[in-house]
């Protein structure tokens, strides 16, 4: 029996699809949190993705219909341990810091001398983001999830 080649492309896509989830959460063998899933199924879904493995983690990168890079990074507990992400138009931060999102809301909301960069440096979050139109970048870990031998700097 022959298989249409369509039937086959999408097979091979779900089979390769990388699994996304919020940052300190696990990420599912079908997608991520049931939250993750539901969400991912609009931009995510039709966007390109691309895993990468390194020594004790790999990172999921994605390329958003609207040309933003968001990278997940994974430990090899499976857990989201940092993101990041760079492009014209800033990602769905609710989806990508998950629990993390509101210490985020919080310091966004607050009165920023100068530019409108956000940063915040906690035992619980570290995160800087900043940009302007056309052109957004950041990145957040949680310093307690860094798996052995990663650095801030490996996060970009």
């Amino acid at each position: 029996m022959r298989l249409p080649v369509t039937i086959l492309c999408v097979l091979l896509f779900a089979q390769s699809a990388p699994a996304f989830a919020a940052l300190g959460a696990a990420v599912g063998p079908a997608g991520g949190t049931e939250q993750g899933q539901a969400q991912a199924g609009s931009a995510r879904a039709m966007a390109s993705a691309r895993v990468t493995s390194y020594n004790g983690y790999s990172v999921s990168e994605v390329v958003e219909p609207s040309g933003t890079t968001v990278r997940e990074y994974i430990g090899a507990d499976n857990i989201v341990f940092a993101v990041s992400w760079q492009g014209p138009s800033m990602p769905n931060l609710q989806q990508l810091l998950g629990s993390y999102a509101d210490q985020y809301a919080s310091a966004a909301s607050a009165p920023h001398p100068g530019r409108r960069a956000v940063a915040i440096q906690s035992d619980q979050l570290v995160l800087h983001s900043g940009g302007h139109m056309r052109s957004f970048a950041g990145s957040a870990y949680v310093p307690a999830l860094l798996p052995q031998g990663v650095t801030p700097d490996n996060i970009r």
